[in-house]
């Protein structure tokens, strides 16, 4: 995944600088090489680097250059190792046309043999480089700029979202989009912006137009026009979407890093999130209620917080949810696909490749299917792609690391599963309104927690070894907690972790268990308790150095453990279900401090992006 953002303007404008804070607003999409074209007259002036985006400051003092117009980039290596001359943009032959592109373009290596057969000569390992190779191929051939743009990305099978510009054009820059996101943001007769995400934009304008995919834009200063690529011909009439973030919740606001940040922003997150329609919920729960399949599939977090909203559901539906990590969706359902099934898809971004083509392949089976989606991104292609879809509350979210997110998911599918309970009355209207009254409640207890044990975290970390390896251990709903939990230490503080079942970790990890070993067990008081207490006491009888969650009513697993974390909650059924929300934070917090404990940057975790927009 990478990041791009470009500016177009009437005026001449501290240009360098706009760009470096656009692609700096993006850094969680992509931080290993950046780039920046800058367009004044007919000459392009291009400077790029390998590493953080503070190195071409440094390099280059980007922020002293004007101009009228700039493509800026951030990038995340898939073709073609972190290096300069791999970072974008990239050029054509005659340096004319500069490009940068988000997603793969599958059939490069093909096209690159055809242009190279031509005379083309390449500068760098990259898929993307073909781009504006082909442009310059196009006209010289007798195109314009746009119709050069649409033969290119006809030639072409893949992914992309790209900004493109060409020194002969200095009022025009293009962008273009398939499966891979671009939003243009608008200051009438002034300025137009293209980013890859809102918050690049946001300091600017609320109001954005979202690209389609095989849509394409062109921007001149204050307007933009756009046009399918198929009929390039058509002009497309756009109504632009209103953003309610505001710029504050895409800055750190005196954390020291956005994923502390985000984590104290979770009650927040919660309150708004609960907000949610109540006719969006209830649809959402008499689809399910009508399947006769349900599935739920997503990647990463997304499918961790997949597995507690299952668990959760099913709770009260009463029918069986089977979950499918979505790069494997098709690959276990091939000849398998149900007639009137459902499908529960989840994604932070909504643009994650492999949740979008598990998707796109069930609805091509022909066999009456309904995708019902949940993410945080309005208009991205999850939605597009879906009969029903809730958009959760989370607001930005610039951690790579997913936190807030993971929550507002998890409380989505818990109000589908208390919806569900209400439809179906067959649980007692006390029991329904205890456990209302205990969703409501979700966000105190973070709060509490946070205030009271954030320093106590912090000094369980410090206090700790330097372990390499870790067990997170759990039964039931938990399971869940545990292997998200494990992800986030895994993900920011480069950990070995593997969450577990604790009954299945005796089926050989507990052979690894030596003195000293430290096993994060998940335990709130719920049915699954006394046989967790056993799994502790084997644990510990290996040398195991036992750390606990637990509520802050509970005996038997605290006199069990060298460290407790406790959770401000009532051991009642209707908060256990509801432990994956309210347990989360304190491994959120662990993970934190643990990352700086290894002197890594939680925000920018070694080899991830944001968002996968790769397959």
């Amino acid at each position: 995944m990478c990041g791009i953002f470009g500016l177009i303007s009437k005026e001449n404008l501290e240009i360098g600088e706009i760009a470096l804070e656009g692609i700096k607003r993006l850094e969680y999409r992509g931080y290993d090489s950046c780039g920046i074209c800058f367009q004044n007259g007919g000459k392009l002036t291009i400077r790029k680097v390998s590493g953080k985006i503070n190195n071409i400051q440094e390099k280059f003092n980007i922020k002293s250059l004007s101009g009228h117009l700039a493509i800026a980039h951030t990038r995340w290596a898939t073709h073609g190792a972190p290096t300069e001359y791999n970072s974008h943009p990239h050029t054509d032959c005659t340096g004319e046309i500069a490009l940068v592109h988000n997603g793969i373009i599958e059939n490069f290596m093909e096209l690159k043999k055809e242009l190279q057969e031509k005379g083309h000569q390449f500068q760098s390992e990259t898929d993307t480089e073909i781009l504006p190779h082909l442009i310059e191929d196009f006209l010289k051939n007798g195109a314009s700029f746009k119709e050069a743009v649409i033969k290119t990305l006809k030639r072409c099978t893949g992914a992309y979202g790209i900004a493109v510009c060409y020194a002969k054009k200095p009022d025009m820059m293009i962008v273009a989009r398939k499966e891979s996101p671009i939003v243009i943001g608008i200051e009438e007769g002034k300025k137009s912006y293209c980013a890859s995400d809102i918050p690049a934009i946001l300091p600017y304008t609320r109001s954005c137009y979202i690209l389609e995919d095989d849509e394409l834009a062109i921007l001149q200063p204050g307007e933009a026009k756009f046009y399918n690529i198929e009929n390039g011909m058509n002009e497309i009439l756009k109504e632009p979407e209103y953003i309610k973030w505001s710029v504050d919740d895409a800055q750190k606001n005196g954390y020291e890093h956005f994923m502390l940040k985000e984590i104290f922003e979770e009650p927040r997150a919660i309150r708004n999130t609960l907000n949610i329609k109540k006719e969006d919920i209830e649809l959402f729960a008499q689809h399910l209620l009508s399947a006769d399949h349900i599935y739920i599939t997503a990647a990463g977090t997304s499918y961790y917080a997949s597995l507690a909203g299952k668990y959760m559901i099913t709770n009260f539906l009463g029918k069986y949810i089977q979950s499918i990590e979505c790069s494997e969706f098709q690959n276990n359902l091939q000849g398998a696909l149900e007639e009137n099934s459902v499908i529960i898809a989840v994604s932070q971004s909504g643009e994650t490749a492999d949740t979008i083509e598990a998707i796109r392949w069930a609805k091509n089976a022909q066999k009456n299917i309904k995708i019902l989606a949940i993410t945080n991104i309005v208009g991205s292609s999850l939605t597009r792609y879906s009969d029903h879809f809730i958009i959760t509350r989370a607001g930005p979210e610039i951690g790579v690391a997913s936190t807030k997110t993971y929550i507002a998911q998890v409380i989505t599918l818990a109000l589908v599963a208390l919806e569900i309970a209400k439809i179906k009355q067959e649980v007692s209207p006390e029991d329904l309104e205890n456990y209302y009254s205990a969703l409501r409640s979700t966000p105190t207890i973070i709060e509490q927690f946070l205030e009271k044990n954030t320093a106590y975290v912090k000094h369980i970390v410090t206090n700790l070894e330097k372990n390499i390896n870790y067990f997170f251990l759990a039964r039931g709903i938990s399971i869940a907690t545990a292997k998200e939990g494990g992800l986030k230490l895994k993900e920011v503080a480069c950990r070995f972790i593997e969450g577990y079942s604790a009954a299945h970790a005796k089926h050989g990890p507990i052979s690894l268990v030596r003195e000293g070993f430290p096993i994060i067990f998940i335990a709130p008081p719920d049915e699954t308790y006394e046989r967790l207490v056993g799994n502790v006491m084997e644990f510990k009888a290996r040398g195991g150095f036992i750390i606990s969650v637990v509520v802050e009513s509970d005996k038997k697993i605290t006199e069990l453990s060298d460290v407790t974390i406790r959770i401000p909650q009532p051991p009642t059924q209707f908060y256990n279900l509801l432990s994956p929300i309210t347990f989360i934070p304190a491994l959120q917090l662990l993970s934190y401090y643990a990352a700086l404990e290894h002197d890594l940057d939680p925000d920018k975790p070694l080899n991830l992006a944001k968002t996968v927009t790769v397959h």
